[in-house]
């Protein structure tokens, strides 16, 4: 029968709870690893000290699985119990070992007072969530969720239900959503609307600016709770060097006040992967050798102030990013990981097709 383990303080068990996913990928060739720094950072994030479980399964000296059982802090369901997560779940296909996992998971959670359990979730909808469904014949992008198509099965098989799905979209010629999207942004120009690129030289006073924006923006969003400060800047440290100016755009209304903004990033995936998690200079010049390759941008957050919207003016931002791709010599794109019935989803001129996928499941 699997051992399910709880690392917290077990030094062998946490360096087993890194390297799982190397077993688990082994061979995948559209696998881009993390490091594992950013990993136990993620982990042992201070909001959730004391509200959590780390935990490994174990059939007979072999880790087979992982997860990470925490209860928010904040959120609530609608009985008013607090929300429980289970994320940074790894395992091989053995589904006796995840079964039991996740009744461990299950029961940390009722027994510290949680009601719907939701997942696979790392902490917030902030941080990595959802499970990838497929289709897995085309590699992911940079940043996609990832993970082995029996994933989701095996939570099924335990019970879980899905909550919400999501998918993205990929747009293989760019140009023509322009010709079809530019009266959209040429309208929202002549409204007096202005739109303009990040300044990287004030990159931290840029950087909140868009704190501030995103928390405005997503506040009504599914699941949503704040985010401080210096986590939220943790989460773009890492692509500080990735930013190009102008594939990062803040929109400002007719009186000067910020109105909305649009975050794309080149799709360095294939540069990310050649990393394989390291973080020192081979690592770096294998990211830089790949680099050159990227062609495609993934168009990633959207998003316009409560007092601005019905405007057309998320339509401008996406058409100005469009025209900037153009501009870089580029014509594909990805719109990444929309909320299935978000109106973004339709922002892509009638010429994207759903590439991929996604499912957030629960417990009740």
């Amino acid at each position: 029968m699997p051992a399910i383990l709880d690392i917290e303080n077990d030094p062998a068990g946490q360096a087993a709870f890194l390297a799982l996913p190397e077993e688990v990928y082994a061979g995948d060739g559209h696998y881009c690893a993390s490091s594992r720094q950013s990993v136990w950072n993620g982990v042992r994030r201070e909001k959730f000290r004391g509200r959590q479980r780390i935990l490994v399964a174990m059939k007979g000296n072999r880790y087979v699985a992982r997860a990470v059982a925490r209860v928010s802090p904040t959120l609530k369901d609608k009985s008013g119990k607090p929300i429980g997560m289970i994320g940074f779940f790894e395992a091989l296909r053995e589904a006796d070992a995840v079964h039991e996992l996740l009744t461990a998971a299950v029961k940390f959670l009722r027994d510290f007072g949680a009601g719907q359990i939701a997942g696979p979730m790392d902490g917030d909808t902030w941080h990595k969530y959802r499970f990838n469904l497929g289709p897995f014949d085309r590699p992911p992008f940079l940043m996609e969720p990832y993970n082995k198509p029996y994933y989701a099965e095996l939570w099924e098989e335990f019970g879980f239900k899905t909550l919400e799905t999501y998918h993205s979209q990929h747009v293989a010629d760019v140009p023509p959503v322009i010709d079809k999207m530019d009266h959209v942004r040429r309208h929202a120009l002549e409204a007096g609307y202005t739109i303009r690129s990040l300044v990287k030289r004030r990159f931290q006073d840029e950087l909140r600016l868009l704190y501030g924006l995103s928390r405005r923006i997503f506040a009504g969003n599914f699941l949503y709770e704040p985010i401080e400060w210096d986590d939220f800047a943790a989460l773009y440290e890492p692509v500080r060097s990735l930013i190009e100016e102008d594939l990062v755009l803040f929109a400002e209304a007719p009186g000067g006040e910020p109105a909305g903004f649009l975050f794309a990033v080149r799709d360095y995936h294939a540069a990310a992967q050649a990393m394989c998690g390291r973080t020192g200079l081979l690592a770096k010049l294998a990211f830089l050798r790949q680099k050159s390759r990227a062609d495609a941008v993934n168009l990633k957050s959207l998003g316009v102030v409560p007092e601005h919207r019905q405007t057309g003016l998320a339509g401008a931002l996406m058409c100005e990013a469009y025209v900037r791709i153009v501009q870089r010599g580029l014509r594909r794109a990805n719109l990444c990981l929309i909320r299935d019935g978000n109106p973004s989803g339709k922002l892509e001129g009638g010429e994207g097709v759903v590439s991929r996928r996604y499912g957030l499941y629960e417990l009740k």
